[in-house]
């Protein structure tokens, strides 16, 4: 059997080392681009007084105008449970600059939130959650060979799977949005621990005020636009470290605006192109990061609660740290979510 001879990011080599845990480089990473999908997927997810197609924007069924035909008011909702199935390849699984390793991967979520419909507060609509989520990130479900990861720390090398890096995330989040005419304004604040899925040992884990605002522009009965701004600052602990450094040493505070586009094709295909650029400044460390994304979606919704996507991305991050690397990273896939509310 060949195996295939690679050299992580030193903070990745040391973290493998470690018999009981294995750690994904830029693991945390990894898990942040997921979320990003999934967000824009259910900020297309129909509001809960509606049944119609998926707005385009916040508030575009209240831009129609009077209707004609009177309509029962809907019954208030107080929960959601959520659950997707994320299923894609990646060209670059280590976000490495060279020895690159293409691995296939499922990416697993269930959730589950105290989310009461929105109520009006101010002149504008008051949307608050709080819940919790887990997720499972799972490596060459289509094979996995054998990679030989050399360990810098003993000059010794180790033979694994790709497998042998999968791993969970557990999130506790609560935010409040508050949506009037076309801006919507957010407050929350995440709690993240990641664990390998061996013997569910922490890694890594973190504490995550964030903020945002977006403003939404409808550009056509079939097309809209949205421009944001989101924020947050990261106080971060790993279970280990490079020489020298504390278990704070990936804090840091992140800045991005995002521009996404909607296309209605049709009542069941929304097309939505995307552009993140990300400024990451890592506080405890000399460390600036500068990430750009690129992401085409094609959303297909089946009914109120099951939506289908199949996506394209594209990112590239410089970065002038000294246990990472510039990188770019193609991804494509495809997934499927159902939403509950009750």
């Amino acid at each position: 059997m060949k195996i295939r001879n690679l050299t992580l990011p030193m903070a990745a080599v040391l973290y493998t080392s470690l018999p009981a845990l294995a750690q994904l480089p830029n693991a945390s990473q990894q898990v942040d681009s997921v979320q990003q999908r999934q967000q824009l997927d259910q900020a297309l997810q129909p509001s809960a007084d509606t049944n119609a197609v998926p707005e385009l924007y916040a508030g575009e069924s209240s831009d129609v105008g009077p209707q004609s035909v009177l309509q029962v008011k809907p019954r208030r909702t107080f929960f959601q449970a959520f659950a997707d199935e994320q299923y894609f390849y990646t060209d670059n699984m280590f976000l490495a600059d060279h020895d690159r390793q293409g691995v296939d991967v499922l990416v697993s979520t269930v959730q589950a939130a105290l989310a009461p419909s929105p109520y009006p507060v101010g002149g504008g609509l008051l949307s608050p959650q709080i819940g919790f989520q887990e997720q499972w990130f799972s490596y060459g479900l289509a094979g996995s060979p054998l990679i030989q990861i050399q360990n810098l720390a003993n000059n010794q090398s180790q033979n694994v799977r790709l497998d042998y890096f999968d791993f969970n995330a557990l999130t506790a989040f609560g935010n409040v949005s508050w949506s009037r005419e076309k801006w919507t304004f957010t407050l929350g604040g995440d709690f993240r621990q990641l664990q390998d899925s061996d013997g569910y040992s922490e890694f890594y884990q973190e504490y995550v005020p964030t903020w945002s605002v977006r403003r939404d522009f409808s550009t056509s009965d079939t097309t809209a636009l949205s421009i944001g701004y989101e924020g947050d600052y990261r106080i971060t602990k790993t279970a280990y470290v490079p020489t020298g450094e504390g278990t704070d040493f990936n804090d840091r505070t992140d800045h991005a605006v995002v521009v996404a586009g909607s296309w209605r094709l049709c009542r069941f295909a929304i097309l939505q192109p995307c552009y993140r650029f990300q400024y990451t400044h890592f506080t405890s460390i000399h460390r600036e990061d500068y990430l750009n994304s690129f992401g085409l979606t094609l959303y297909c919704p089946i009914t109120d609660q099951i939506t289908l996507r199949t996506y394209v991305s594209y990112d590239h991050l410089n970065t002038d740290g000294a246990f990472v690397n510039n990188f770019d990273q193609l991804a494509a896939g495809g997934g499927i979510n159902l939403t509950v509310r009750f």
